[in-house]
């Protein structure tokens, strides 16, 4: 009865339930972005690069923003926070989200479903459940459904599932998420020894209608499956045997549950004392790799069966044949054990990780081998996904029961960061010197460049252009102190200045010869007025231009000497370059002291993986050695009491 119950418990450990990371907004979906750096950050996301898409979001927040999407960046960055296992960031992201209390209804419920989340990934099932209770009834129905599921799992973990029953679920409109509601509720109520109400949950899982998409259908059959094998243990542990055998003939022999299901009709048949019909899945069963548990069994359920048939020869042979497996099984985990060194198992999980449909070809093409196959799924490094599919998968038996434990799972997980983080900080390792050698050869140029061309050419030109300024600035000294107005008369003026002055030297030749000019010189000195007041009128207004004209040459002269003292100040010590220069020593430093703590990290965590698988791998040698030693019990005792039975 104690195996019996341990098998059923066994069987009745409940999967968590997954959230897939979605973002709840009012608004109609964007088929575009408005920001590019939103839409940068969403590439690095859907291929699974949560670095660059979380560091893009933050330098976007340290700068000005995201714009044009509302509070959708906010929510993304704690989802993807949450994804790559970045807890702390990504509650005081929603934290921060919560606390404003203009935010829209559909932001703060999503915040609150994600926040609950976070809590219950920590084990916190009090915060868990308090957040998701302040998540509107608005929510959207398909992340609602996966919340209902998480507050029954959180009911069935605080003992406090006795109300529910199968109708009130089915009334929660929990979608994809029921059967596994109830599979929980029945296996709870099954470990807690009512088995009557667990069978009412199994039942009815057992009569949901199997989807028809082929991607679900799988799934479903496996759990209803599960639930029928869970159902006959159930029936067994209650003497139902009939019961129990007719859930077991329910269960498909293709399924990973058949080994489980043969065993359990076995033992079932010989509770009935029906040896006869025991035999047939349990023949059934040791023709099947003998990797599984239910499978080792049977090698010594099948002789027992033929003992109580009176079959002691057929019950030897069997017997015999099992010590054969058996020694075979344990000298194979013991060359496992030692072959799989924590290099080959750094290997394994540092693998490219597949897509579900060739990580499943793989796993299939490998079989049942010797050693341990396993393969890492395209979910490999996200953290939102560790409840609803496993990171790295297998398809040993010996492995199968390690692998699926989140502890397992999640240490595969932190594993896998750190590697890829090893990964990074030996990239840039590379990348930082050829950045210092690129540097130290600008510096070297610029030293031979700028002090050869750079500086000349800026001298001569400044030279030139202050004398052209002191020349310029002189002359316009003269002509305001000398109230020349012709020197700042237009073109048109000059040129009668010119013709007028012309005209003064013909009077005073005419003079010379005698002849008579006091008509001509009246009319000469009337038009020198007039030019004179003319150019008097201009005067201020072409004064203005030069001076201004003058400002400008001043203006350049200084930014020439201000450019040319810079260049002086560069050259001399390489301000622009040797900041840069203490900036790439230090992130030096920084990376070799960041890749030794973390590749101390990896060899510690590769460490603690190999030894949970060794200790995995003993436990199934224990079980077997405790089965060859029970074998050899048999034969010696078959073989006394057949010599007691011969005469002396």
């Amino acid at each position: 009865m104690r195996l019996l119950r341990a098998r059923l418990v066994s069987l009745l450990v409940s999967p968590l339930l997954a959230t897939a990371f979605s973002v709840q907004a009012d608004e109609k979906p964007k088929t575009a972005v408005a920001d590019l750096r939103y839409g940068v950050a969403l590439y690095h996301y859907y291929q699974q690069d949560y670095v660059n898409a979380i560091a893009e979001l933050m330098v976007a927040d340290s700068r000005d923003g995201i714009q044009g999407h509302s509070d959708n960046p906010e929510l993304i960055a704690g989802g993807i926070s949450l994804a790559f296992g970045m807890q702390n960031h990504a509650e005081s992201v929603f934290s921060r989200i919560l606390q404003d209390e203009r935010r829209p209804q559909s932001v703060r419920d999503a915040a609150w479903f994600y926040l609950g989340k976070l809590y219950y990934t920590r084990g916190d099932w009090a915060a868990a459940e308090q957040s998701f209770n302040r998540v509107s009834a608005d929510f959207k129905p398909a992340l609602r459904a996966q919340l209902q599921a998480l507050q029954i799992n959180i009911q069935i973990r605080d003992k406090r599932y006795a109300e529910l029953n199968p109708k009130g679920v089915a009334q929660r409109e929990l979608r994809a998420w029921s059967p596994y509601a109830l599979f929980n509720l029945g296996a709870a109520h099954a470990r807690e020894g009512d088995f009557a109400q667990a069978q009412t949950f199994f039942n009815a899982l057992a009569d949901i209608d199997i989807a028809k998409d082929p991607r679900t259908r799988a799934a479903q059959w496996a759990l209803q499956d599960k639930s029928y094998t869970a159902l006959g243990y159930s029936y067994l542990a209650e003497k139902k045997y009939a019961a129990a055998i007719r859930e077991f003939t329910k269960v498909r022999l293709e399924g990973i549950y058949a080994n489980q299901a043969l065993l359990g009709y076995g033992w079932a048949a010989v509770a009935q004392e029906e040896y006869a019909k025991a035999l047939q899945p349990w023949q059934l069963l040791r023709s099947r790799s003998l990797i599984y548990p239910a499978v080792q069994e049977s090698l010594l359920a099948l002789p027992f069966a033929y003992e109580k048939l009176n079959a002691p020869g057929e019950a030897v042979a069997a017997y015999e044949t099992a010590e054969e497996l058996l020694a075979r099984e344990i000298q194979l985990i013991r060359d496992m054990r030692e072959t799989l060194t924590e290099g080959e198992l750094l290997t394994l999980i540092d693998a490219k990780p597949l897509a579900a449909e060739e990580a499943r070809e793989q796993l299939q093409a490998a079989g049942d081998g010797e050693g341990l196959t396993a393969v890492v799924t395209d979910d490999g490094q996200n953290w939102l996904k560790l409840d609803s599919t496993s990171i790295i998968k297998t398809r040993s038996a010996y492995m199968r029961e390690l692998f699926a434990q989140t502890r397992f799972q999640t240490a595969v997980l932190e594993l896998r960061d750190l590697l890829r983080l090893q990964r990074l900080l030996q990239d840039w390792q590379p990348k930082l010197s050829a950045y210092r050698e690129l540097l130290l050869e600008k510096q070297a140029l610029r030293s031979r460049q700028e002090q050869q061309l750079t500086q000349a050419a800026y001298a001569a030109q400044a030279q030139a252009l202050q004398q052209r300024r002191d020349q310029f600035a002189a002359r316009l000294q003269q002509i305001i102190a000398a109230e020349d107005y012709l020197a700042l008369a237009d073109s048109d003026t000059r040129a009668l200045q010119e013709r007028v002055t012309r005209a003064g030297q013909t009077i005073v030749r005419m003079q010379a010869a005698g002849q008579q000019t006091d008509d001509v010189a009246q009319r000469h000195r009337l038009f020198a007025g007039i030019l004179l007041w003319r150019a008097a009128q201009h005067y201020p207004i072409a004064l203005a231009e030069q001076q201004r004209e003058l400002a400008q040459i001043d203006s350049a002269l200084a930014s020439v000497i201000k450019t040319q003292t810079h260049i002086d100040e560069i050259t001399a010590t390489s301000l622009d370059i040797q900041p840069v220069l203490a900036r790439l020593q230090t992130l030096q430093t920084e990376t070799a002291t960041q890749l030794q703590a973390t590749e101390r990290l990896i060899a510690q965590q590769t460490r603690v993986l190999r030894e949970q698988v060794d200790q995995q791998l003993a436990s199934h040698e224990k079980r077997l050695k405790n089965y060859l030693s029970q074998a050899h019990l048999a034969v010696a005792r078959l073989y006394d009491a057949e010599l007691r039975r011969q005469p002396e």
